[in-house]
């Protein structure tokens, strides 16, 4: 059997299927129900300071969207976005630690890991949010430096407003690394330019890990009452974003190999995606999105089908297939020449091809297509387009 554990920050998590911080880890209720699916652990809903930011998510409201941007009606598509409005934590942290407390017993007896997350608007807020929910009990400290919804409110210096300031947000790093002793995990922004120049620069100064990433904001109109969908800008995520997610975890392994551990999040819809993650160099991946769309037991159905992969591909653990991907990566230079080749027998003459070639490779024929090989350069328009499995293949020219 696969041995999903996960040494994340020094902190054993039991597998890599981990709820992030959002509606499905709002309080202690919530937790409980994500910890009872399996899954290896909870961030908790960012515990804040700020009136502001627990007052927003009294007014939280989100929509699925569909491949249109349009909303939702029962069904909703694999590839769907997550397009909302929401806050931190509704309690104050003296209310909140409670509940952090009562979790990390209901945890202590499933073998899951809880974290917490915190975010403040003053590096001393930061810093005392810090000590109460180390002193609370647990083992890893997420700073939520990626909130989308900060942007939205002139003059609120937390979430992704910190998270585009590095000086500022390095400041806040330090400060709370400085003040505790538990593992200190940053939550980014996808907002910005370079995040492995962030990365180093959180590394230097004490951080254990980056969450690649938070989602971006958005806007979207409704057309038939020329008004935005719930009132104007939001945050908006969910499994289409995965590759841009996976961008910028292939970049930070492929920078930092093991010196930095990695959550991933934003765009893992299901075990698949967890895989992808891991392979691209994730050692953690925080899911949210479909469970907000399927519920809690979605959690536990990653878990299995994560092992059974496993399982059935012969992985003894996750090391042997974290960063597989990442490390296989080639630059431009590097690929190797390749052409298209097609199958006379397969080839139905749909002609899909022909629209899909820019390089006058593709020829019509008489009962089936044919390549003109020097004009070829194995771009796989064609073998994207083609209906027929094996019609078509790409392979490294001889």
């Amino acid at each position: 059997m696969a041995n999903m554990q996960v040494d994340f920050c020094g902190v054993r998590i039991k597998n890599p299927v981990v709820a992030s911080s959002a509606e499905p880890t709002l309080n202690a209720h919530n937790m409980k129900k994500c910890i009872d699916t399996g899954a290896g652990g909870v961030i908790a809903k960012t515990m804040t300071d700020s009136p502001a930011m627990r007052e927003l998510t009294t007014r939280s409201k989100w929509r699925f969207l569909n491949e249109r941007h349009e909303v939702c009606r029962g069904k909703v598509p694999r590839a769907f976005s997550l397009y909302g409005r929401s806050g931190l934590a509704l309690e104050t942290p003296e209310e909140f630690v409670p509940q952090i407390k009562e979790t990390l017993k209901y945890a202590a007896e499933h073998d899951a890991t809880v974290i917490g997350s915190i975010a403040s608007t003053e590096i001393s807020g930061w810093v005392e949010l810090g000590k109460q929910i180390e002193d609370a009990g647990v083992p890893l400290i997420e700073c939520n430096f990626g909130c989308p919804h900060p942007h939205m409110m002139p003059g609120v210096r937390t979430g992704m407003n910190v998270g585009q300031d590095f000086d500022y947000a390095c400041e806040i790093t330090q400060a709370v690394c400085e003040a505790v002793s538990v593992p200190v995990m940053i939550k980014v922004t996808p907002q910005v330019t370079d995040l492995v120049l962030f990365t180093e620069r959180l590394k230097s100064i004490g951080a254990s890990a980056v969450t690649l990433t938070n989602r971006f904001i958005g806007f979207v109109p409704d057309i038939e009452t020329g008004k935005p969908l719930i009132y104007g800008q939001a945050g908006v995520g969910g499994p289409w974003i995965k590759p841009l997610t996976l961008r910028w975890i292939n970049d930070v392994r492929k920078a930092f190999k093991d010196e930095m551990f990695i959550a991933g999040t934003n765009g893992a819809y299901d075990w698949r995606d967890v895989v992808q993650f891991i392979m691209s160099g994730a050692h953690i991946v925080e899911m949210c999105s479909a469970v907000m769309v399927y519920g809690y037991k979605w959690l536990g159905k990653q878990v299995r089908g994560l092992e059974k992969f496993m399982n059935e591909k012969g992985y003894e653990n996750l090391e042997q297939m974290r960063g597989i991907a990442s490390d296989a990566a080639m630059a431009y230079a590097d690929m190797p020449p390749e052409r298209a080749k097609v199958d006379p027998e397969t080839c139905t003459n749909c002609g899909r091809c022909l629209h899909a070639c820019f390089y006058q490779a593709m020829q019509p024929g008489d009962e089936a297509t044919w390549v003109k090989e020097e004009n070829c350069i194995g771009c796989g328009g064609c073998y994207s387009v083609c209906p027929v499995p094996g019609a078509i293949e790409i392979s490294i020219r001889q």
